[in-house]
């Protein structure tokens, strides 16, 4: 099955992104957080969360047809999928423990506490349970739809006022609703761009990668969103903040998928195996992830914490991402362990065990 490296461009976009803005969140003196430039930078790192959770939704039926080429059938895939989701909910808790014993101010509890790794696995495990028990994009589009508008419009709002959630250890509690900076992100309503991202990803999977009506249906899938999240905007705060609002969930998954075909015809004559920086961060995201964070935040650049103006760390942020950049792909040529699955491992490259 053919690789499509322009999913891995689009999401090695994100990989960008992230690193620049946790590493100038860590780096930047409070003095210089109130100029326009840090305001840009804010903005674009809103995107970041939003666009790993798409994409990853995109990535389970691609990753379901490639198991089913193979020979595998439909709930097996789903099930592989389903055990990948809870390999990454482990992870993301692995990484805390990690965080925990770099940070010098680090707390027992924050092992706890929900990232964007544990929504990722969580939604994962659902979306590939419903993909794997579709019939067709219709019922595929009926299992992902539905529990996303009772999220987006019932659970969200109502689960800031319910008083069970309370009776949790507050880091639980931080899974359904926000509870301070306890958790940094919520299931409900963040999952939902894991969901957006499997359906889109199915109408992907069930076309050839150079068909352009495809991407011409995914551009319009697109556009309909977008065009939802406009007529919810006034409507936005009537019910819970903007935020967490529909409008604009619609908003994001609606630009983000129109990213998808414009990566597309710019990433037309990328080769499997060549040098392409956004395709090495995107097909390392997870080990980019887990490194830099511990880089930026932890011991290792604790003195510069907060200790930069934004002159500085702006090109401090430029040389790390290169330097990220060649540890990616250092960590792409290396043989290959068991908690890479295959439709992850970059093309052109040996197979370990």
């Amino acid at each position: 099955m053919t690789r499509r490296l322009y999913i891995d461009a689009l999401r090695g976009f994100a990989v960008v992104l992230m690193i620049m803005w946790h590493s100038i969140d860590a780096w930047t003196l409070p003095s210089s957080r109130d100029s326009a430039a840090f305001a840009v930078i804010v903005f674009l790192a809103g995107w970041v969360a939003p666009m790993f959770l798409f994409l990853a939704g995109v990535a389970i039926p691609l990753a379901g047809a490639a198991r089913i080429s193979r020979g595998a059938s439909r709930r097996q895939a789903g099930w592989s999928l389903q055990k990948r989701g809870w390999e990454i909910f482990l992870i993301a808790h692995l990484f805390r423990v990690q965080s925990f014993l770099l940070n010098p101010n680090g707390q027992w509890a924050s092992i706890l506490k929900p990232d964007i790794l544990n929504i990722l696995g969580l939604g994962m495990v659902g979306a590939a349970f419903v993909w794997s028990r579709s019939r067709d994009l219709r019922s595929l589009a009926w299992g992902l739809l539905a529990p996303t508008a009772l999220m987006l419009f019932v659970l969200t709002p109502w689960s800031r006022h319910w008083w069970w959630p309370a009776l949790l250890h507050p880091r639980l509690e931080a899974y359904v609703r926000p509870v301070g900076n306890l958790g940094q992100f919520t299931l409900f309503p963040t999952v939902c761009y894991l969901l957006a991202g499997t359906l889109i990803g199915a109408m992907i999977a069930a076309s050839d990668p150079r068909d352009v009506r495809a991407q011409g249906r995914v551009a319009l899938a697109g556009a309909g969103a977008l065009a939802v999240g406009l007529v919810l905007t006034p409507f936005a705060t009537w019910v819970t903040s903007w935020g967490d609002s529909p409008a604009l969930f619609f908003a994001r998954a609606g630009i983000i998928t129109l990213l998808l075909p414009l990566a597309w015809m710019l990433a037309r004559r990328l080769e499997p195996g060549g040098w392409h920086p956004l395709v090495v961060f995107g097909q390392t995201s997870l080990f980019v992830y887990w490194v830099h964070v511990g880089l930026v935040y932890g011991l290792f650049s604790y003195p510069l914490k907060r200790g930069l103006p934004l002159s500085v760390s702006f090109p401090a942020y430029l040389l790390f991402t290169g330097a990220m950049l060649l540890a990616a792909k250092a960590w792409q040529r290396r043989p290959y362990g068991p908690l890479v699955p295959l439709h992850m491992r970059a093309p052109g490259t040996v197979s370990g065990p």
